[in-house]
C-alpha cells in the first residue's frame, strides 16, 4: 500500500547522434577546448597572490601568458601596489636624498578630509617657495628652514586627483661640536667618505652640499666677527630674514624664463640685533651683509631645487657657466683695516667652486675636490622615496598547481560539455520532433505497431 504514495523511479533514455562525422567533430572540438581550458587555467589557477614590499610604485610583473593578452588587459604600471597615505607631520625624502622634509600643511587633500595619497608620480609641479634663516654669531649657529610646495598638475586635476601640500626641511650649520643638524645628504656623504665607501655617482650631491654649507657658514661667521670688531660693534651679530622665490617648477620646462635667469634676492622681514644691543626690525640689507646673504640664499635655492629634480639652466650646481652670475666672488671693504685686523673680502663659496684655494687653505680641505665633482647631474624627475605594499603573482608548487589546474579545467569542461550536448540535442529535436519520444513500457504494447516514418531511420521511438 505504501508504494502507492511513492513516486516512480525513472532513468534517462539516450540516443546516439546521427552520423559519424558529427561525433568525430565533437570529440575533436572537445580536445581543442580541453587544451585551451588547460592553458587558461594554468594562468588563472596556477598562481597565487603574494604580498611584498617594493620601493617602486610603478613596478610591473611579466608572465609567459602576457603575449596572449589584448593590450587593454596587459598589466599597467601602478596596478600592483597600494598608494602611500601621508598626513601632517609625516617625513618624506626624494630619490635624490639631499634633504628630509616634514609635511607642514595639506591645503587640499586628495584622500579624505586631510590625507595625501601618493602613487609614485614625478614631482614635476613642486618648487621651493621660501627660505627662513636665523644666523646667530653668539651661539655660532645658523638655522635654516626651506619651504616647498607641491600641487596637482593639469592631467592630475582632470583625473580628479587634485591636491596642494606644503613641506619644510630644517637643518643647522654650526662650529659647535655638540650640534648635529646637517642635511640628510651631507650626513650620508660624510659617513661614506669616512668609511671609505664614497660613491661619486650617489654621494657627490651630498658632498657638494656639505662643502658649500660649510663655506657659506664660514663666510658669514668670519665677516660678521671682523665687522663687529672694526665697527665698534655697530653691525649685526644676529641676522634673521625670509627670502621668497618665484614659482618655477620643472613642469614649466628648463627653458622657461624663470628657469634661465638667476632669481633676484627678495628678502622680507629682516631682523637685526646689533653688537651694541640695538634691535632693528624691518631692516634693509646693506653692503655689510647683502653679499654673504646673496651667496647663502643661492646655495640653498640651488640645492633644494636639485633635490626636487629640477634641471633648470640657472642652477649653478648643474650648469657651472652661471657661477659668475649666481655667486658673488668678492665683498666690499666697508671698514678700513686696523692693524692685523682686516675685513674678509673674498667669498669662500666662490673660492670652493672655482678652486682658487682661499677656502681650502682655511679649512685644510683638499684643493680641487669640489670642482672635480661639478657639474652635478639631475638624472631624472624626483619622486618621493618610500616602500609600497604590492601584490605579485607567484607560481604555486608543482603539486598544488597540478591539482588546482586539474580541478578548474575539469569543472569548466564539464559545464561546457553539458551545454554543448544540450544545444546539440535541441538542434536534432528541432529537425526531428519524434527523435526522442518514448511510446511507453514494452509490456503495454502487445500489438505490433507500424514503424513511424522518420527522415533518419535510426531515430525510432524507444520501447522501454
Amino acid at each position: 500500500m505504501a508504494s502507492q504514495f511513492l513516486p516512480s523511479l525513472s532513468y534517462p533514455v539516450t540516443r546516439t547522434f546521427p552520423g559519424r562525422i558529427f561525433s568525430s567533430l565533437a570529440f575533436g572540438g572537445a580536445g581543442v577546448v580541453l587544451l585551451f581550458l588547460t592553458v587558461l587555467n594554468a594562468a588563472l589557477a596556477g598562481y597565487e597572490t603574494v604580498p611584498s614590499y617594493n620601493s617602486n610604485f610603478n613596478v610591473t610583473q611579466n608572465h609567459w601568458y602576457d603575449k596572449f593578452l589584448p593590450p587593454a588587459a596587459k598589466p599597467k604600471p601602478g596596478s600592483l601596489c597600494d598608494a602611500r597615505l601621508l598626513s601632517l607631520g609625516d617625513t618624506i625624502t626624494t630619490n635624490y636624498s639631499m634633504f628630509e622634509y616634514s609635511i607642514s600643511a595639506i591645503d587640499k587633500a586628495n584622500t579624505g578630509n586631510s590625507g595625501f595619497s601618493y602613487e609614485g608620480w614625478a614631482l614635476d609641479n613642486c618648487d621651493m617657495t621660501s627660505l627662513f634663516v636665523n644666523a646667530d654669531a653668539n651661539t655660532f649657529i645658523i638655522d635654516f628652514t626651506a619651504i616647498i610646495n607641491c600641487k596637482a598638475n593639469g592631467p592630475q586635476i582632470q583625473q580628479g586627483n587634485s591636491f596642494d601640500i606644503t613641506a619644510r626641511t630644517d637643518w643647522s650649520v654650526s662650529y659647535m661640536a655638540g650640534s648635529f643638524g646637517s642635511p640628510l645628504g651631507a650626513q650620508k656623504a660624510l659617513r661614506n667618505l669616512q668609511a671609505g665607501t664614497f660613491n661619486e655617482s650617489i654621494d657627490a650631491r651630498g658632498a657638494v652640499l656639505n662643502t658649500l654649507l660649510d663655506a657659506s657658514g664660514s663666510e658669514f661667521a668670519d665677516r660678521t666677527y671682523f665687522m663687529l670688531m672694526l665697527s665698534n660693534r655697530t653691525t649685526p651679530q644676529v641676522l634673521s630674514f625670509q627670502a621668497n622665490f618665484p614659482w618655477c617648477p620643472p613642469s614649466l620646462g628648463r627653458d622657461a624664463p624663470c628657469a634661465a635667469q638667476v632669481p633676484p634676492l627678495n628678502t622680507t622681514g629682516i631682523f637685526e640685533w646689533l653688537g651694541n644691543g640695538t634691535l632693528v626690525s624691518n631692516a634693509k640689507l646693506t653692503n655689510d651683509t647683502i653679499g654673504m646673504v646673496w651667496n647663502m640664499v643661492q646655495v640653498i635655492y640651488a640645492a633644494v631645487r636639485l633635490d626636487l629634480g629640477n634641471p633648470s639652466q640657472n642652477n649653478f650646481l648643474l650648469n657651472t657657466s652661471v657661477i659668475p652670475e649666481a655667486i658673488q666672488s668678492t665683498f666690499p671693504q666697508t671698514y678700513p683695516s686696523q692693524g692685523d685686523i682686516s675685513l674678509p673680502t673674498e667669498s669662500y663659496v666662490h673660492s670652493a667652486l672655482v678652486n682658487d684655494e682661499v677656502f681650502a687653505n682655511l679649512t685644510d680641505d683638499t684643493p680641487g675636490l669640489l670642482p672635480s665633482l661639478l657639474p652635478l647631474s639631475a638624472p631624472g624627475p624626483a619622486v618621493i622615496d618610500g616602500v609600497y605594499l604590492c601584490r605579485f603573482q607567484r607560481a604555486k608548487s608543482p603539486g598544488s598547481a597540478f591539482i588546482a589546474v586539474l580541478v578548474a579545467t575539469l569543472s569548466t569542461f564539464s559545464a561546457v560539455w553539458g551545454i554543448f550536448l544540450t544545444l546539440a540535442a535541441a538542434f536534432v529535436k528541432q529537425k526531428e520532433p519524434m527523435a526522442n519520444v518514448c511510446e511507453g513500457p514494452v509490456s503495454s504494447f502487445p500489438v505490433q505497431h507500424e514503424k513511424p516514418e522518420f527522415v533518419d531511420s535510426s531515430y525510432l521511438p524507444v520501447r522501454s
